[in-house]
């Protein structure tokens, strides 16, 4: 259940996470001395990446899928190499 409330930075969110996850993620605050808004600002970074890798695999599978299609180039009238470079 996500629970959402408007403020002027964002948008505060109410999430379920494992103890042992929340737990290292506070004993990391408290080493990098890190104040109000580390689990905020650590849970969004890792979200957008996730957005991030998910764009990335949409337009790798619609590329595959040109490559897949191809292109009609026309007709090749070449037979040798050399003939394209004038090396007779």
């Amino acid at each position: 259940m996500i629970k959402c409330k408007d403020f002027m930075a964002g948008t505060t969110i109410t999430i379920n996470m494992e103890t042992e996850t929340l737990n290292k993620l506070r004993i990391l605050a408290l080493a990098e001395k890190q104040k109000k808004g580390f689990l905020g600002k650590v849970i969004s970074e890792a979200t957008k990446e996730y957005l991030k890798e998910k764009e990335q695999e949409e337009i790798r599978k619609r590329m595959l899928k040109r490559l897949e299609k191809g292109y009609n180039m026309g007709k090749i009238l070449i037979k040798h190499r050399d003939e394209l470079y004038d090396r007779r």
